[in-house]
């Protein structure tokens, strides 16, 4: 048997966990009934446990029957703010709060890699580490379970994720070599003016004007000052200032997020931010503050792990179930954080098929994945964990269907 019949054989149970998850999200960090179902389920499966790890997340250990390298598979478990709009019967219970980003996927996914690891830990020459990690819609789950030392103790060699891709269809993979998701960083600027009477503009510094001209000068920012082959958005989100409309106030506030795909440029985006937010303003009279704050780097795939990712798609889904993606998102993941420390590589997992609602994207309330699309993920991430660990070996002989 292939990994492919084994994940079907125990479809239902994946299923069920899904579903289970899907029906009752938490947000970042509040992950505490997830951490706890995720767990109990490693553990009911005789699997190494670890909990509270930063405080709501899990960490699972598979010893293989000889030794060898380290391989670290990697699922979020938080849920986004939405109130979701599915109508499906198992639909969200907590209001405001939805799976739309697939992360009741890749939890649901990893749990059926468990089982499936733990029961055929023959093949593995080494040691399989399980992360089920809190708050990456917060960009910070990653950075504090790193903290919490879960990439030693055994120390890790590699690390594979995925994640959920409404543009491909259900049993496919798409991969890229190189940058697959955007660089992070958010900033937040005050500009300061002199307050007065919407009667006498004359006598005051108008910083609601001043915050125009930063918005669109911003922009030259993306036109101007990078090159049109390096992609950027520049995306100023939130602005606030102002008590009525006969003031002119003292202060307005924006909010914003800068997202870049190349290392060099996200290190040279704060100087150049802080040039045009303090030069414009100073030129009408006005002064600014720009806190600057680097959330994530790009994720930038590890070659070789690439590589890996092809030859498990292609040997055992078949060729035309591989995807080369042209681009690389410009959303973020905080996956990246693990890939700058050990090799690592996360591919997307196609989750659509004929019904609208498989095609919208991702943090829609209305998104509603391919379930089928689940057996897909357990299959390719139990036969490269397995191949990554022993490159010379397949599990195509040496599966026992025993689950």
């Amino acid at each position: 048997m292939s990994f492919l019949q084994l994940a079907e054989s125990i479809k239902h149970r994946i299923v069920e966990y899904r579903r289970h998850l899907h029906q009752y999200p938490e947000l970042s960090f509040s992950e505490y009934k997830t951490a706890e179902f995720v767990a109990n389920i490693l553990e009911e499966n005789n699997i190494e446990v670890l909990r509270s790890v930063a405080e709501t997340g899990v960490v699972g250990l598979i010893k293989g029957d000889s030794p060898g390298k380290t391989i670290a598979l990697r699922a979020d478990m938080d849920a986004l703010p939405i109130q979701e709009q599915t109508n499906l019967n198992f639909s969200s219970n907590n209001p405001g709060v939805m799976h739309a980003c697939g992360h009741d996927f890749h939890t649901s996914i990893l749990l059926g890699v468990a089982i499936l690891l733990n029961q055929h830990r023959h093949l593995i020459k080494g040691n399989i580490k399980l992360i089920f990690q809190p708050a990456e819609e917060k960009l910070t789950g990653a950075k504090k379970m790193i903290g919490k030392g879960v990439l030693q103790n055994p120390n890790v060699d590699g690390i594979m994720a995925l994640h959920c891709w409404p543009d491909l269809p259900a049993g496919t993979i798409g991969i890229r070599k190189g940058p697959i998701t955007a660089a992070a960083d958010f900033i937040d600027i005050t500009i300061h003016g002199t307050a007065g009477h919407a009667a006498h503009p004359h006598k005051c510094v108008d910083p609601i004007v001043i915050a125009g001209h930063v918005v669109s000068t911003l922009q030259t920012v993306i036109s101007r000052e990078v090159a049109p082959t390096d992609p950027a958005v520049l995306t100023i989100g939130k602005i606030n200032g102002g008590t009525a409309p006969n003031v002119i106030p003292s202060t307005v506030h924006l909010s914003g997020m800068i997202r870049t795909v190349s290392p060099d440029l996200q290190k040279r985006m704060p100087e150049i931010i802080n040039r045009v937010v303090t030069k414009t303003a100073e030129s009408m009279n006005g002064e600014a503050e720009l806190t600057y704050t680097m959330a994530t780097p790009p994720l930038i795939s590890d070659a070789a792990m690439v590589e890996l990712i092809d030859s498990v798609v292609s040997e055992t889904l078949g060729q035309d179930r591989l995807v080369y993606l042209e681009n690389p998102s410009l959303g973020s993941e905080d996956f990246s954080f693990y890939a700058e420390q050990v090799p690592g590589v996360l591919f997307r997992l196609g989750t659509h098929n004929k019904k609208p609602e498989s095609k919208l994207s991702l943090h829609n309330a209305g998104v509603v994945f391919d379930e089928n699309a689940l057996t897909t993920g357990v299959s390719v991430m139990c036969e490269a964990a397995v191949r990554f660990l022993s490159p010379q070996t397949t599990s195509k002989q040496t599966l026992t269907g025993k689950v």
